[in-house]
């Protein structure tokens, strides 16, 4: 009876893990940056005309072709179509996010939401100054505070598997500096 028992609480947990991917695993939809002009104009037009922004028209053929030389690329390839790019160069690439299937132009480029997290489920809590347990709320639907260190600027900029790790900036910087956070909403 009490392997019964043990057996049917694996089960239990296992159903309440997978059927509430959001919250239980961590996996939220992508809404966009667009959404986060409202209340962050001045990072958000910082992002805008940032690198991160526009990173994924570097993958266009014909764009910064010296480093995609450097690299042992072919310049006048199409990377946009290559899945191993994605992950740096687009939104919640397999997260929710950007795929082949859902192309979305508002997911292009590194946004908000690489950092912060998937906003479906913290966009509304986080709008409302004057809710209740507002930070547990909102770790609780998902938002990031962003500085992990390597986690977040170095799961691109000091990923063993990119092709431009080796690069002279990725190897000089500490990704473990809170400055690299900072830095990255590019304010004047």
């Amino acid at each position: 009876m009490c392997r019964f028992a043990t057996t049917l609480t694996v089960f239990a947990i296992a159903f309440a893990l997978t059927s509430s991917p959001g919250y239980a695993l961590g996996r939220f939809d992508y809404v966009g940056s667009e959404a986060c002009k409202q209340c962050h104009r001045e990072i958000y037009d910082s992002w805008k005309s940032s690198i991160h922004a526009k990173v994924y028209d570097i993958l266009k053929p014909g764009v910064r072709a010296k480093e995609k030389k450097e690299a042992s690329f072919d310049p006048k390839t199409d990377f946009r179509l290559d899945k191993s790019c994605m992950r740096c160069h687009v939104t919640g690439w397999d997260q929710g996010g950007f795929s082949f299937e859902n192309p979305a132009d508002e997911l292009k480029g590194v946004g908000c939401e690489d950092c912060h997290g998937g906003a479906e489920k913290w966009m509304d809590p986080h709008q409302k100054k004057h809710l209740k347990n507002r930070k547990r709320k909102l770790k609780q639907t998902g938002l990031v505070k962003p500085f992990k260190g390597r986690t977040v600027c170095g799961k691109c900029h000091a990923n063993v598997n990119s092709p431009f790790k080796d690069r002279p900036r990725n190897q000089e910087r500490d990704w473990t500096d809170p400055k690299w956070m900072e830095t990255y909403h590019i304010l004047k």
